[in-house]
């Protein structure tokens, strides 16, 4: 062990580095952590997924000091749990599809298609495991000058971050001098019906866990991932019911019809309704019963009925930072400001529009007022694109005609169609 006799005598020996640099060096070059690194950073980031990351990446690159601080993963739900296993389970699903319609195209179609739940499992994994080494894992930030640090956060006050590690160990309090940015995201909503405590059911969290394809899926929430996950489980292999109101309620009408037919085309049943009551079946199997009176069974069971944002446990309301009556999330004004002087939010935990590419942006902009001049506006309204990863894939930005018509814009609302199967590269597609 080093001491802190050896540490003075080093900091002789090596005058030209000033005490903090030394001790800096040690604690990235001792074993066991004997010593404790820095605590002190020009800015504090609570939450590595989509929103921390570029926050922490934005102030590594203006040359600040930052520490990013995690509970469980770095890379968030996008890595491990959203966009890239499910869109590497979609490619899977594609390929499976077009082995099925091959004959269409000319090509000698197989007599029969089977998956490798297994397989597909390991390829979401390698995946996974790609993305993670390459830009979220800790050896990957360190490289860009971020320092993480794993453990529970909870706010002491607006420039103090006490971190525990669980295990009983003692906390270390982190200190930001410029400002700190809550970024931890959400998690699945729970499904709220009679008897769901009983039934085993997935999530978003588990269902790339898969190690065999569920015979009867039933899929529950017509949002963008009930709609993408029924309809890759449905080309995989899996009998498919999806059990909702209407698919895609943020998007247009027309949208939300074409979407339907796809997936009836791809043998997805739709059950326009909402789920009511579910019980238990021999074998691990349900039976939900829906709000038309009909009744859906299955093997497995998927809840796929939003997220709600990540506030507790922060110490927010101790400190007095509010959150939105609205959303549930951590309240924000234009400029990702909350309650408390110098404690901004970004991302899922304030309960705005729940985009990657939009997390980002709001992380990028929180750290851009923290660390730098002038301000700039976080909260982009409507102007926010999206997409849901169908086949064929639903885009959306700016107001639908009914939010365009309910804010009365000026000059009236004009609508104009194009069916984009009349354009020749659709044509071509199929």
């Amino acid at each position: 062990l080093v001491c802190e006799v050896e540490v003075r005598a080093l900091e002789a020996l090596l005058g030209m580095f000033t005490p903090k640099a030394v001790m800096m060096v040690l604690a990235h070059l001792l074993p066991g952590g004997s010593l404790a690194g820095p605590t002190s950073f020009d800015l504090l980031v609570v939450g590595g997924g989509s929103a921390g990351l570029t926050a922490a990446k934005f102030a590594a690159r203006f040359g600040k000091s930052v520490a990013l601080i995690e509970r469980e993963r770095l890379g968030g739900d996008c890595t491990w749990t959203g966009c890239v296993p499910s869109k590497t389970l979609l490619a899977s699903a594609e390929r499976a599809h077009a082995l099925r319609t091959a004959a269409e195209f000319g090509v000698a179609q197989p007599a029969t298609v089977s998956v490798d739940m297994a397989a597909v499992k390991a390829r979401i994994g390698r995946t996974i495991g790609q993305i993670y080494d390459a830009d979220d894992s800790p050896e990957a930030l360190r490289a860009l000058g971020i320092e993480t640090v794993s453990g529970a956060a909870t706010l002491v006050d607006a420039r103090r971050v006490s971190v525990s590690s669980g295990g009983g160990g003692t906390a270390t309090v982190y200190e930001a001098t410029k400002g700190v940015v809550l970024a931890t995201g959400a998690r699945p909503r729970p499904l709220d019906i009679r008897g769901i405590a009983s039934v085993p059911h997935l999530t978003y969290e588990g269902i790339f866990s898969l190690d065999t394809l569920p015979e009867r899926l039933t899929v529950v929430g017509g949002g963008p991932v009930g709609c993408e996950l029924a309809q890759a489980f449905a080309r995989l292999g899996s009998s498919v019911t999806l059990v909702a109101p209407r698919l895609l309620p943020g998007h247009e009408p027309e949208a939300s019809d074409d979407l339907a037919a796809a997936l009836r085309a791809d043998g997805v049943a739709l059950v326009a309704a909402r789920a009511a009551a579910v019980e238990a079946r021999a074998g691990g199997g349900h039976a939900l019963t829906c709000s038309d009176g009909s009744v859906v069974e299955g093997t497995a069971l998927l809840s796929a009925v939003g997220r709600v944002p990540v506030t507790e446990g922060l110490g927010l309301s101790a400190l007095g930072v509010e959150l939105s009556a609205a959303t549930a999330g951590i309240a924000v004004d234009a400029k990702l400001r909350t309650t408390v002087k110098g404690v901004y939010a970004a991302g899922d935990c304030t309960g705005d529009q729940q985009y990657t590419h939009y997390a980002g942006f709001q992380g990028a902009i929180a750290a851009r007022n923290i660390l730098l001049p002038l301000s700039d506006q976080g909260v982009a309204t409507s102007r926010v694109p999206g997409c849901v990863f169908t086949s064929p894939e639903v885009a959306k930005v700016g107001l639908t005609e009914s939010e365009a018509r309910a804010e009365g814009k000026a000059g009236g609302v004009a609508v104009a169609y194009r069916r984009m199967g009349q354009g020749g590269r659709a044509a071509t597609m199929g």
